[in-house]
């Protein structure tokens, strides 16, 4: 009896270190996601202010406003690209989340 109730305690501290991490990546995951929408409200803030500043340049302010426009675009595009990646992987961390704690529930109950 004594080994299985030893077995029981190894089992439940490799559960709740499994947690523990689960927690650890799921945070990293939020916080990572969340500054990649604080950069691409930058970008699109730094877009937005081009597009209303561009009435009062001259045709060669243009010319350089529209080659920034597109690069502006591009960084964009690849940062909507980058949040996505980065939704995929905080919803990846939220089920490992689930199932560590769905595991830990399960050893508590039985």
């Amino acid at each position: 009896m004594a080994a299985r109730d030893d077995d029981q305690a190894t089992l439940k501290r490799l559960v709740a270190l499994r947690r523990q991490k689960a927690e650890q990546a799921f945070g990293t995951a939020k916080t990572d996601l969340r500054e990649a929408k604080a950069q691409l409200d930058a970008l699109q803030g730094e877009m937005a202010a081009i597009d209303a500043a561009g009435a009062d340049y001259a045709d060669v302010a243009l010319s350089l406003r529209f080659g920034r426009s597109a690069f502006l675009m591009s960084r964009i595009d690849a940062q909507r690209e980058a949040i996505a990646r980065l939704e995929h992987v905080l919803h990846e961390a939220r089920e490992a989340l689930k199932k560590a704690i769905h595991s830990e529930e399960r050893l508590d109950a039985g």
